[in-house]
């Protein structure tokens, strides 16, 4: 059992998504960071898929019962196990009755800790994240409690990954800009409406969730005031409202969406937005699909080099 002692602000278990309902109007939702989610399993020998902790901002603290071994990816907060601070990105072996402390945040805005063998909580239409508008995934379809204990699977001490190997949780999203596409709806803005979205920066609101970004700064304004039939939005979705302030769509973001497109977050620069709290600062630049496509090959080969990189030191370990 992983036992919370304090869950800090907010606190859900998430995995990669709930893929194949978004007809029926069921969000995929998921990791917001989903790819410091795949390393954390990655580096602890699970599946990409399986579910990990979503820790936002600071303050949680958690107990094991049992002997596992956790690795802790995503933003850059001081994380001790014992009062001991421990490195991110590499896996840690945990004997039982523990206490891990994610103490304060230095950047960023999301970490993730994954446990060897996954937690193991039920399946809702083939995921176990928490949408939280539903009230479904996760544990009861909610942010976890003080008390709430949360099984995994238990394992003996096996030899861990080399101490001193780690991978570097914080290089994709430690960037200036947010890279997107052109958006469908790109047309209804005029070059000095464009040149404004991507020459200054934005805030992001405090009215900003899992489910969208609203970002404050230069409104824009639709040249065509017509109103769009509903079309599909995805994670990364950029809509420009009638009141002129851009809302960058989420994890948990709607299946649907009546808005103009002006642009689409590329899939490798999604992490930035999700490791941004309101308050932040948010720049766009556009670069084209070939580009975009070209970025996402590039860090899905990097993501099978990590995976190759693991089992060779763990087999090597093993001798």
């Amino acid at each position: 059992m992983l036992e919370v002692i304090h869950p800090g602000p907010f606190t859900t278990i998430q995995d990669l998504g709930r893929a194949g309902f978004q007809r029926y109007g069921v969000s995929v939702t998921g990791a917001m960071d989903p790819q410091a989610s795949a390393i954390a399993n990655l580096v602890v020998g699970n599946d990409p898929k399986d579910a990990v902790l979503e820790i936002t901002l600071t303050g949680a603290k958690l107990q094991f019962h049992q002997p596992t071994k956790i690795a802790v990816t995503g933003a850059d907060m001081l994380v001790q196990l014992d009062g001991m601070e421990i490195k991110r990105g590499c896996a840690i072996p945990v004997s039982g009755g523990e206490v891990l402390h994610f103490v304060n945040l230095r950047a960023g805005c999301r970490a993730y800790l994954a446990v060897h063998g996954g937690l193991e909580v039920p399946e809702v239409m083939g995921s176990r994240s928490t949408f939280l508008r539903a009230a479904i995934g996760g544990l009861e379809g909610r942010a976890l409690r003080k008390g709430d204990r949360i099984p995994y699977a238990s394992h003996g001490q096996e030899k861990q990954l080399l101490a001193d190997w780690h991978v570097p949780t914080d290089s994709w999203w430690k960037k200036e800009k947010v890279r997107i596409v052109k958006g469908p709806e790109i047309d209804r803005f005029d070059v000095e409406q464009l040149n404004r979205f991507i020459s200054e920066p934005y805030t992001i609101s405090p009215q900003s969730d899992r489910m969208g970004y609203r970002l404050q700064g230069s409104l824009l304004k639709s040249r065509d005031a017509t109103e769009l039939v509903s079309e599909p939005v995805t994670f990364g979705t950029i809509q420009v409202p009638s009141g002129g302030e851009p809302i960058v769509l989420m994890a948990d973001r709607q299946t649907t969406g009546g808005y103009p497109r002006i642009g689409q977050v590329i899939q490798v620069d999604l992490p930035v937005l999700a490791q941004k709290k309101p308050g932040d600062r948010v720049e766009f630049e556009f670069v084209s699909l070939e580009e975009a496509r070209k970025l996402a090959a590039e860090f899905r080969q990097w993501q099978q080099d990590v995976k190759i990189s693991i089992e060779v030191r763990r087999r090597q370990n093993a001798q």
